[in-house]
């Protein structure tokens, strides 16, 4: 039977004509975000796009030094900093990196450029062992994906699609959950909003999620509702913000719980460090309206 979330999720998602473009695959050992692009431009000229420093910087980031086989990198997306080293360069076909990004979180990028009837066709593959940030790493890669067309097409970029409502649809077509957590205000208040899926059954969660006793006066003060969706459970927390200058620690410190959650239903010994709450802390300071 379809969740309470998941039909919520769906209806958002189509009011705003949010139409998933990428793939979300299971494999046995991770993830793998696919999508396929058909540009009606020759390789070559998706190529370069894609591998000189200076067109790249029209719709990814700016690239230091650049790609070299072997090589770090650095890629500034507008203030978010990723880092890596090129695995592969076989020009004009295929460009594989790792990729690391300011969470600490490690995967596996390939792009590859083939030939197809009228141009070319641009794949990326985005291979992760864990389901952090999939909903939210696809709508963002969806929406890079379609400034690569504008700017292959040499005209202006066109209107700033809703992210929050690709992230839900993405989210709810793939049985994926969200990881960050969000800000909601509803009647003047202000609350901490996140949602995640657990592949486990709903007593075994609300245990893990109260288990321990270092965070339970957090989980009291919260709204927590446990949804069973087949051998899945989902869980929603609301939050309501007291004090505005904690929203950042709150949100940090909900995100490090639900992860170490996670951590404890996949049978290893959950361990919230100092470091992970900077990181973190950082991550919501930059990705809210939190001052």
């Amino acid at each position: 039977m379809e969740s309470q979330l998941t039909g919520e999720l769906q209806h958002k998602a189509q009011s705003l004509s949010a139409e998933p473009l990428g793939r979300i695959e299971r494999l046995r050992d991770g993830y793998v975000l696919a999508f396929d692009r058909q540009f009606d431009y020759p390789r070559s000229y998706i190529w370069d796009l894609l591998t000189e420093p200076s067109r790249l910087a029209q719709w990814l980031g700016k690239l230091t030094p650049g790609w070299e086989l072997g090589k770090e990198y650095s890629l500034d997306m507008g203030g978010e900093l990723s880092t890596g080293t090129v695995l592969q360069l076989n020009a004009p076909t295929s460009l594989q990196i790792s990729w690391d990004d300011s969470m600490g979180l490690e995967s596996l990028l390939e792009w590859r450029v083939l030939h197809c009837s009228g141009g070319a066709l641009l794949q990326l593959r985005a291979r992760s062992e864990t389901a952090d940030f999939l909903s939210e790493g696809a709508a963002g890669w969806q929406l890079i994906l379609d400034t690569l067309d504008d700017v292959a097409a040499g005209r202006p970029r066109r209107p700033e699609s809703d992210w929050a409502a690709l992230r839900d649809a993405y989210a709810a077509k793939y049985g994926v959950s969200h990881t960050m957590g969000e800000l909601e205000t509803a009647d003047g208040v202000t609350m901490i909003h996140f949602d995640r899926r657990f592949e486990a059954t709903l007593p075994t969660v609300k245990d893990a999620l109260t288990a321990d006793p270092t965070q339970q006066p957090r989980v009291e003060q919260a709204e927590v509702d446990f949804t069973a969706t087949g051998p899945a459970t989902l869980v929603t927390v609301r939050h309501v913000v007291e004090d505005p200058t904690e929203i950042v620690a709150l949100m940090a410190q909900w995100h490090a719980h639900l992860d170490a959650v996670g951590v404890d239903l996949d049978g290893d010994t959950p361990h919230i460090s100092v470091r992970k709450l900077r990181v973190l802390e950082d991550f919501y300071r930059a990705n809210t309206a939190a001052e």
